[in-house]
């Protein structure tokens, strides 16, 4: 089975929104996110075309993926797209300010903590069904994490980039509960990988 090249990109959040709030915090917020989810898919877009030039896998991109006559959640495609990234994906393309991006952050912080490994347990068998568990282990051990010039990225690169990100929208009086529970897990993350920790 071919693996896939995830292309991540933020949807509803990112610094677009962010920026675009403190410029007119009076604005209709159903008027910025219209304005900031058709920009963010036409950047996605961009990303999609410079992957396909760049790499051997073929490319996903979620943003494409959208359920006929559903009312979905965030936190639904967020499942969805956590469990495709695992299952199916040997790369994470990341746009550009991915850092400021809930989902952007979370799928990088997954794809780490994906290179420890998954509990075994003689019950329970996470796995494609295209794939058995060694080939699995191995090419989740393996997902390569890229920026959007193509730069690999390590978890310690990724996490200052999330640091700064972080203390940006601390000053600028936002919210960042998901990006520093992301920091926290990848703190852990890190620490288990220095001790040659997997599962």
């Amino acid at each position: 089975m071919t693996s896939l090249a995830y292309i991540s990109v933020p949807i509803t959040s990112g610094k677009l929104f962010y920026s675009l709030c403190l410029k007119d915090p009076k604005r209709d917020k159903q008027e910025v996110m219209k304005e900031v989810i058709s920009a963010n898919y036409l950047l996605g877009k961009k990303l999609v075309d410079k992957v396909a030039i760049r790499s051997k896998c073929p490319v996903l991109y979620p943003a494409d993926l959208v359920p006929i006559h559903q009312k979905w959640e965030q936190a639904h495609f967020q499942a969805l797209w956590l469990s495709i990234l695992s299952e199916m994906c040997n790369e994470l393309h990341l746009c550009k300010g991915w850092e400021y991006s809930n989902g952007g952050v979370e799928e990088f912080t997954h794809v780490m903590q994906l290179r420890l490994g998954l509990p075994k347990h003689p019950e329970y068998a996470f796995w494609n069904t295209k794939e058995n568990e060694a080939k699995a282990r191995k090419r989740m051990k393996m997902i390569k994490v890229f920026d959007h010039t193509g730069k690999e990225l390590s978890l310690r690169e990724g996490y200052e980039l999330i640091t700064n990100s972080v203390s940006w929208l601390l000053k600028k009086g936002f919210q960042s509960e998901k990006l520093k529970r992301c920091l926290k897990l990848l703190e852990w993350t890190e620490l288990m990988t220095k001790k040659g920790f997997y599962q």
